[in-house]
């Protein structure tokens, strides 16, 4: 399991270049993700407004919440994780701070697409995988401080 946010979702989704390839690979690598329950409205935002913006096609929104609604992800509460999302809330913004909190408290990876999480953390106590545009599709790792 990892713990996958919805910068890394939505190119799973929608980018047909190398950071969309990355992110298929490495879900596609996993049996089951993981992720606080706020990813579906989340999702929904960015696909919508990704439509709103001409960015994808809004016929093709219908496969796109067919495709996200087939995944294997387990919704967790984010209420267990306030205090550690409030610490780190001081570097993130509270919707980020609860993918790491999460990804903490279950001792699994984080996937991003978002650098500013793996830049943000001071001290992560998850390791957190940022999908990059670098010429092999794959993704950059930083460990637990």
């Amino acid at each position: 399991m990892i713990v996958v946010d919805s910068s890394a979702l939505v190119l799973f989704l929608t980018d047909r270049g190398s950071r969309g390839a990355a992110a298929r690979r490495r879900i596609g690598e996993e049996d089951l993700l993981g992720a606080p329950c706020l990813l579906d409205t989340e999702i929904t935002s960015a696909l919508l407004g990704l439509a709103r913006g001409s960015k994808i096609d809004p016929a093709s929104l219908d496969e796109h919440f067919k495709t996200y609604q087939g995944l294997r992800v387990q919704r967790h509460e984010t209420g267990p994780l306030l205090p550690r999302i409030r610490k780190l809330y001081a570097d993130l913004s509270a919707y980020d701070a609860a993918y790491v909190a999460l990804a903490e408290a279950l001792d699994v990876p984080l996937l991003t697409a978002d650098v500013r999480i793996e830049r943000g953390v001071q001290k992560p106590r998850c390791h957190i995988e940022v999908i990059t545009a670098n010429s092999e599709g794959r993704c950059s790792r930083r460990a637990p401080a």
